[in-house]
């Protein structure tokens, strides 16, 4: 009997040890967190709605796994095992692409690449021949996850870069495999069955969650971007419906797409949750730990509120965007919502913001931008030059009031005629004129490689 309970003790031990990812399914979705330190409401929906709908729409099943252990040195082996082991794949051939990210702890909430010793992530995929192939799919999902999987994002230094990696690499996993099956192979190609089990979509979120357009138009290849498709509207504090999220994430990414220059909005809880410093510094972190922005100067910009002292800072970055969003144009910018988000009405001014934000870039491109009109200072400064003339004039004349016009010219010598009684010549000064040279620096950039870009913050 003894023996017996030891045996049970033993068999319960390893099944507790093997459970993670079912469970994970469980609380996450299709998106296990060994971790449990990069979640996110936008990644639960992203594990609980956005792969599930694709897996339903596509045919084949989108899952992501990040690990802190593994048994073998090649975490490529682990990834198609993990797929076998617990069933992973849709319909009666199972195809599916895996994201499997591997963590080791720096301490008790910190992780880091499990690097040198294993490769960081890898994409599994498995896919019917009659369908494509599994190696060019997962090639194409490794080519749209990899700009989002850089060292620097999980170097264990700043967790909240790492979650707003992985939920950026989410995103462009999905709309790579969406784009490859639509492109080489479409629900129905080979006749597959529905019969795997797939998570349940659930009410639409309240929450920003990227939705994913075979209608998209792709989005011009970036080193930050990689022609994948991103958020541009975070709304962390559930301030704007999934409805309202929607049509504004698609206005954004059109109009960042058409101007080339990414142009965002973030609306969060509090902004020292997202970084250190006062409220520009922190959207100033946000904006490159997140590797926002278009073009090779990844232009773009981006406005942030924090509802906890409504506090509010706008970021540019970029010699284009900056030329847009000079100093005076982002004065004049914030005009176009403030009054909006200080009655709380947060659908109108971030609807605003992108309408003008899509007239300033315009206006730039066509060599207008944005700057104060030149002729109220011309006006004024006639009226001041015309007003000071007039004054001397008026007083000139009054001094002359007692002149008379003589007729006859030696009346205007004085008695005994001019005598001059002592002649000199004496040096005063001499009067130099020199002219500057402007530099032409058209061409020079408004930011560094450290740093740079420009912005305000205030309250609201």
């Amino acid at each position: 009997m003894k023996k017996t309970s030891w045996v049970f003790a033993l068999i319960l031990l390893l099944s507790l040890s093997l459970c993670p990812p079912a469970a994970a399914v469980t609380e996450y979705g299709v998106i296990y967190d060994e971790t449990e330190s990069l979640g996110s409401q936008t990644l639960g929906m992203q594990g609980e709605e956005t792969l599930p709908q694709l897996t339903e729409d596509l045919g084949i099943d989108l899952r992501v796994d990040v690990l802190t252990l593994i048994d073998d040195d090649n975490i490529g082996d682990t990834a198609a095992w993990i797929y076998e082991e617990y069933g992973y794949g849709y319909g009666t051939d199972r195809e599916g692409v895996t994201l499997t990210i591997l963590m080791e702890p720096l301490d008790v909430e910190t992780y880091t690449y499990a690097m040198p010793t294993h490769n960081g992530w890898y994409v599994y995929a498995n896919l019917s021949e009659a369908r494509g192939s599994s190696q060019e799919l997962a090639d194409a999902v490794s080519d749209a996850v990899a700009p989002y999987m850089v060292e620097r994002a999980w170097n264990g230094e700043d967790m909240t870069m790492s979650a707003t990696a992985l939920t950026q690499a989410v995103d462009a996993m999905a709309v790579a495999a969406e784009d490859y099956i639509l492109t080489h192979c479409p629900p129905g190609t080979s006749g597959e069955e529905t019969g795997a089990e797939t998570a349940e979509p659930s009410k639409p979120p309240q929450a920003p969650q990227p939705s994913a357009s075979p209608e998209s138009p792709e989005i011009p290849e970036t080193p930050g971007q990689n022609s994948v498709k991103m958020q541009y509207v975070f709304d962390l504090s559930d301030l704007i419906s999934y409805e309202e999220w929607e049509k504004l994430e698609t206005r954004a990414q059109d109009i960042s797409r058409r101007h080339n220059c990414g142009v965002y909005f973030a609306l969060v809880d509090d902004y020292t949750d997202y970084g250190d410093g006062s409220v520009y510094e922190v959207t100033y972190q946000l904006y490159h730990g997140s590797e926002l922005g278009m073009g090779e100067s990844r232009d773009g910009i981006i406005v942030l509120l924090s509802m906890a002292e409504r506090d509010y800072a706008t970021f540019v970055y970029g010699e284009d965007a900056e030329y847009a969003f000079n100093e005076y144009g982002q004065e004049q910018l914030e005009e176009a919502f403030l009054d909006d988000f200080g009655d709380d009405d947060w659908y109108g001014g971030i609807s605003h913001y992108l309408d003008a934000c899509d007239t300033y870039l315009t206006q730039a491109e066509e060599g207008e931008p944005v700057r104060p009109a030149s002729w109220p200072k011309i006006l004024m400064a006639t009226g001041i030059a015309c007003a000071v003339a007039g004054t001397i004039c008026f007083l000139l004349m009054r001094s002359m009031k007692s002149v008379r016009q003589k007729a006859e010219a030696d009346t205007y010598l004085t008695q005994g005629g001019l005598q001059l009684t002592e002649q000199y010549d004496r040096y005063t000064h001499t009067t130099k004129t020199r002219t500057k040279i402007e530099k032409n620096d058209s061409g020079s950039s408004s930011h560094s490689e450290s740093g740079g870009g420009s912005g305000r913050s205030g309250k609201f």
